[in-house]
């Protein structure tokens, strides 16, 4: 490939970064401008720039668009290099208003949209896809977009997001990465009514005819690239999110990242927890109260009971460790309304218990004495004054995860945590906080972002590398105790449960190591391991701009 179709390939454009000996050989010479080669260094560095002069979120976002779809080097060297402020631009918290406005977004097409209307068809339209071979998928009907509901083909900023970080954090290669949204309708009418909107302008399909559908749509990705291609399911509503993981996860190479990676990231900050004076040292002496009782929820909880289980726990009593709170009030045993995936922590409730069942969530902590409370109900401000002052009484450091994204859904701030429990609470979000400094205190309070890239990068490498058939629980535990020891004592002693993001490159190749382990110890893995270790699989990434920044 030379001259003007170089510089149309994103894989293989480097702009201004050209030599003049290649600028020559290439017949380049005339198509980059005459000035001297810029390095790769300094590009990245008037990209960042660049980035801060935008006057929105949103014009970051479009301009991180373009720019990957001319010079992926560019892009994914910006990325790796300086984690902490592109992955909020390309997901949590820009990727939902890309999402609101998707539609309107002058952005250049990425990934496939596969309607209803293809029924039948769908290997047909998977044969229109230019690669050969393909690694990972993320797949989402986009009903639960974040905590922004059904946004339609809208949605697509979900996949193309969560591949990104699969390959800026977990070093798994772009061009095996296929983002798909699978449009089966709408029933948002304001994202429908947009006349620019990307979409069917139809009702959206549920019962036989949607099952059908996503089980062809995961019948033509296996025909076309194998059985160990990874399937990730994202941002699929309650109702189906749930029951497609149960009826897959024994069959195909799949795993739903809002259930499962939410609870490996999230048990991994509970057990950086117990690490920090103050916090009882061991899971078995902790209790917990959600809040939410969707399937990030239900995944948390039932993570935390495999744990325990490990630790000799029978499964009855490690359940009994996590209580439910839904929008009608605590979930217990002979409580109307209680779904099947909620039923296992439906637990046995004393009248005193069931009293206060429907009296909100502060009178709750005060019978069931949590040590820690767990937010994924997309309520903004639902962990009160109130609530986090009775768990600062409760506990001398108690455990606050508000999880729910984006931002302006938590259930409290980092601020709001630190402030009405003294500085003493270990606090983690699903979006990032700023560090906090309270009035008295000499250092800074440092929140956790609970952000799943920290998992699923480091997991689906691991599934890749090793050719892994299945994604069991316990890979998902073994990613929670890994990332759990990769956080430093200067991080616990600013009370922070996660690792420093500029790490997660390493941090993807710990966990994708421990995750080979672990296929080979259940003998899931098609591919020879035994010569792996962390260091092979670091340089074995994906990393355009290695040696150049």
């Amino acid at each position: 490939m030379s001259g003007y179709a170089l510089l149309q390939n994103p894989r293989e454009n480097r702009g201004r970064r050209f030599t003049i000996d290649e600028r020559q050989s290439l017949r380049l010479t005339g198509l980059v401008p005459t000035g001297a080669p810029k390095t790769l260094a300094e590009d990245v560095q008037h990209l960042l720039i660049q980035l801060k002069e935008c006057p929105s979120v949103l014009a970051r976002y479009e301009r991180l668009m373009h720019v990957l779809a001319s010079d992926e080097t560019l892009f994914f060297s910006a990325a790796q290099n300086n984690l902490p402020q592109v992955l909020p631009m390309i997901y949590t918290p820009a990727v939902g208003d890309a999402c609101l406005n998707y539609s309107d977004l002058a952005i250049p097409n990425r990934g496939m949209w596969i309607g209803i209307d293809q029924k039948g068809h769908i290997k047909d339209v998977l044969d229109n896809w230019p690669a050969d071979r393909v690694d990972a998928i993320v797949v989402s009907d986009c009903e639960r977009i974040l905590g922004l509901g059904d946004l339609g083909a809208n949605g697509m900023g979900i996949p193309v997001g969560k591949l990104l970080l699969y390959s800026a954090c977990g070093g798994l290669d772009p061009a095996r990465c296929l983002p798909v949204v699978l449009d089966v309708g709408c029933n948002t009418p304001s994202v429908r009514n947009n006349e620019n909107y990307i979409g069917l302008d139809r009702d959206r399909v549920s019962g036989q005819e949607y099952d059908e559908f996503v089980h062809e749509f995961i019948t033509a990705v296996i025909d076309k690239y194998g059985k160990s291609t990874l399937i990730q399911f994202e941002d699929f509503g309650n109702s189906n999110a749930l029951p497609l993981l149960e009826k897959y996860r024994d069959e195909v190479c799949c795993f739903n990242d809002d259930i499962q990676g939410t609870a490996s990231v999230g048990l991994a900050g509970i057990l950086s927890a117990l690490r920090i004076s103050g916090v009882q040292s061991h899971l078995k002496d902790h209790r917990f109260v959600l809040l939410g009782a969707g399937s990030a929820g239900i995944g948390i909880a039932s993570l935390i009971t495999l744990a325990l289980v490990r630790e000799g726990m029978s499964e009855e009593e490690a359940r009994r460790k996590c209580w439910f709170v839904d929008s009608r009030g605590l979930v217990y045993k002979g409580r109307a309304n209680v779904s099947n995936a909620k039923a296992p922590f439906a637990h046995e409730a004393s009248s005193e218990v069931q009293t206060v069942a429907k009296d909100g969530l502060l009178e709750l902590i005060k019978v069931l004495k949590p040590t820690g409370i767990i937010g994924v109900s997309t309520i903004r401000g639902a962990f009160s004054e109130d609530i986090i002052r009775e768990m600062g009484s409760l506990n001398e450091r108690p455990i606050i995860f508000a999880l729910s994204n984006p931002t302006s859904k938590a259930e409290c701030t980092a601020e709001e945590a630190y402030k009405f429990t003294d500085g003493r609470a270990i606090f983690a979000s699903g979006s990032p906080f700023a560090p906090v400094q309270l009035p008295g205190h000499h250092t800074h309070l440092v929140p956790g972002q609970g952000n799943n890239s920290y998992i699923f990068p480091g997991l689906g490498l691991g599934v890749v590398a090793s050719g892994a058939r299945h994604v069991p629980e316990s890979m998902l535990l073994i990613a929670a105790d890994t990332l759990s020891k990769l956080v430093d004592e200067e991080q616990l002693q600013v009370s922070c449960v996660y690792p420093d993001l500029h790490s997660l490159m390493d941090i993807s190749a710990n966990i994708a190591f421990a995750v080979c382990q672990e296929a080979k110890a259940l003998g899931l893995n098609e591919k020879d391991v035994d010569n792996l270790d962390v260091k092979t699989i670091r340089e074995m990434m994906y990393e355009p701009g290695r040696g150049q920044i």
